[in-house]
């Protein structure tokens, strides 16, 4: 029989660049939550509230104490993680070791999971009082809903700004909105003129093919056929969400911790791993309302 040579073998090269799959990366409501550090399994978030001046009349008024609400809140911690195996035998030959790509994909799944833990938050029951066992729905707390099935128009997107303002959010100093749309959403927004024309803004959205602000909400975009899609859909209606900056806190028991380690449990394996530990809470119900949208 003929001797195989390197002419008449199949050689495999490998490409020193890896393709990483479209995806979100980075926690996109990082920039708009309040973030604080966790010590305990459970942890209360405190606020206070308003309280009125007392007219005096006459002179030496006797002192006479006036009530605040304090609010506190109970926000659980959750525990993440995500592991992925090495395995020598597949990665042999190549010319990159993936455990930097390996990582990053952790870093991303842990990224989006913090978004997904506070949108999940955001009209859920709170748990308030002294010992934090009194419910409060989303609603009794103070969230509206703007409902836009019918359209998403300039009309609705104006009717959240009056929300805020009537309940007195980001008036005496400027406070950012932002609002979580998709593919749909972003898609009515470019069609509405008085938002996109030159005539009437300079973003020059319609020549980009992208808007990033609409009457001064910050717009964050969501992946509709996401694996886990962010924004909630059911029965054809999507619920997002307007929120003030601050409307949700998050704790965090540290930061997220990723390991490289070698697995003697298994032939030539090496795992990537990372670890979270955080939950979220809404703060104040009249700083976020519900959006609800046609999928």
């Amino acid at each position: 029989m003929p001797t195989e040579t390197i002419d008449n073998t199949m050689v495999t090269q490998f490409s020193d660049m890896v393709h990483v799959k479209a995806q979100q990366k980075m926690s996109r409501l990082r920039p708009y939550v309040r973030m604080g550090k966790m010590t305990g399994d459970i942890w209360a978030y405190d606020g206070i509230g308003d309280v009125e001046a007392r007219e005096l009349t006459g002179r030496f008024n006797e002192t006479q104490f006036d009530d605040i609400e304090h609010n506190r809140r109970k926000l659980s911690r959750r525990r993440f993680s995500v592991t992925l195996p090495i395995d020598a035998y597949d990665v042999a030959g190549r010319l990159n070791d993936p455990k930097g790509q390996y990582a990053e994909a952790c870093v991303a799944a842990m990224e989006r999971k913090l978004d997904k833990v506070i949108i999940d938050a955001m009209f859920a029951d709170v748990y308030t009082g002294r010992d934090m066992t009194t419910v409060v729905t989303a609603a009794s707390d103070g969230v509206l809903t703007v409902n836009a099935t019918a359209g998403l128009t300039q009309a609705k997107l104006l009717e959240a700004l009056q929300n805020f303002i009537d309940n007195e959010v980001g008036v005496d100093a400027p406070t950012k909105k932002v609002m979580g749309i998709s593919g749909d959403e972003h898609t009515a927004i470019l069609g509405i003129s008085t938002i996109t024309s030159g005539d009437y803004s300079r973003q020059y959205a319609l020549e980009k093919g992208e808007i990033q602000n609409a009457l001064g909400i910050d717009l964050i975009k969501y992946g509709a056929s996401a694996r886990t899609p962010m924004l909630p859909v059911s029965g054809g209606v999507r619920t997002s969400f307007i929120m003030s900056e601050g409307a949700m806190f998050v704790g965090m028991s540290q930061d997220f911790e990723i390991t490289v380690d070698k697995r003697s449990d298994y032939v030539q394996t090496t795992q990537v791993q990372i670890v979270g530990t955080f939950g979220a809470v809404r703060t104040e119900g009249k700083r976020i309302q519900k959006f609800t949208t046609t999928d």
